[in-house]
C-alpha cells in the first residue's frame, strides 16, 4: 500500500498562510501591562513577517518593473519620432490656415476699401449733376453705417479638427512669480489629490513647529507606532 505523501509546502504558501491568520491573531485587548508586553512581542513577530513578505517579493517586483521601465523606453524611441512628426504636421497646418485668414482677411478689407471709395465717387459725381444735398449723404450714409466685418474664411475639408489652445502661466513681478495676485478661486482645492497636496503641505509644517495652530487648519497632535521587527 502506498502511502500518500504530503507535498511540501513553499514559501511563497507559508508565508501567505501565516499573513491570512495574522489579522485576526492581531485583535487583541490591552487591559494591563502584561497585556501591553505580550502585544509588543506579537507585533515584532508580525513585523518580522511583514519583512520576509516584503524579501520575498521584492526580486520579482524589481525584475518586474525593470521590464515594465524597459518596455516603456522602447515604445517611448519608437513614438518620439512619430509624435515629432505629427507635432510638426499640425504645426504648419495652423501656421497655413493662419495665413490663409489673413490673406482672405485683407482681401475683404481691401474689397470694402475699393466699395467705400466707388460711394464716395458716386457721391462726389451726385454732387456734380446737382442731386439734392440730402440724397447725396444718404449715399455717404448707407456707406458709413455698414461697419467693416470679416466674413468667415472657408473652411479646408479634412478630417482633423482644429480647436483654440490656451497657455496660461503666472504674471511675473520684479521677475518672481506673482503668486499673491492670483484670484482666490483658483488656489481654492478642485480635485482630490490638489487637496490631498495642501494637506501634505501643513502636515509638514506642523511637524517642524511641533503643532503650533495654523489659520484655516484643526491641528490634532496624537500617537503613531512604529513597529521594529525581532532581533
Amino acid at each position: 500500500m502506498n502511502e500518500l505523501q504530503t507535498k511540501p509546502e513553499t514559501l511563497e504558501e507559508q508565508l501567505k498562510r501565516r499573513s491570512d491568520l495574522v489579522k485576526a491573531d492581531c485583535q487583541v485587548i490591552i487591559q494591563n501591562d502584561d497585556d501591553y508586553n505580550a502585544a509588543a512581542k506579537k507585533a515584532e513577530q508580525v513585523k518580522s513577517l511583514e519583512k520576509a513578505i516584503k524579501d520575498y517579493w521584492k526580486p520579482l517586483t524589481q525584475m518586474s518593473y525593470q521590464n515594465w521601465q524597459m518596455l516603456l523606453a522602447k515604445e517611448k524611441t519608437m513614438l518620439g519620432s512619430v509624435q515629432e512628426g505629427l507635432q510638426d504636421l499640425g504645426g504648419s497646418m495652423v501656421a497655413y490656415r493662419s495665413e490663409r485668414e489673413r490673406l482672405e482677411r485683407e482681401r475683404q478689407e481691401a474689397e470694402y476699401k475699393k466699395q467705400k471709395e466707388e460711394a464716395d465717387l458716386v457721391a462726389f459725381e451726385l454732387a456734380e449733376e446737382g442731386v439734392p444735398q440730402e440724397a447725396i449723404d444718404k449715399v455717404r450714409e448707407m456707406q458709413s453705417e455698414t461697419a467693416f466685418q470679416a466674413k468667415p474664411t472657408q473652411e479646408l475639408r479634412s478630417r482633423h479638427s482644429f480647436k483654440p489652445e490656451y497657455v496660461i502661466t503666472i504674471k511675473k513681478k520684479d521677475g518672481r512669480e506673482a503668486w499673491s495676485e492670483v484670484d482666490k478661486e483658483f488656489l481654492m482645492p478642485s480635485t482630490k489629490a490638489h487637496k490631498d497636496a495642501i494637506l501634505a503641505n501643513a502636515r509638514d509644517k506642523a511637524k517642524k513647529t511641533g503643532g503650533e495652530p495654523m489659520a484655516g487648519f484643526d491641528v490634532v497632535v496624537t500617537e503613531k507606532a512604529t513597529i521594529r521587527g525581532a532581533k
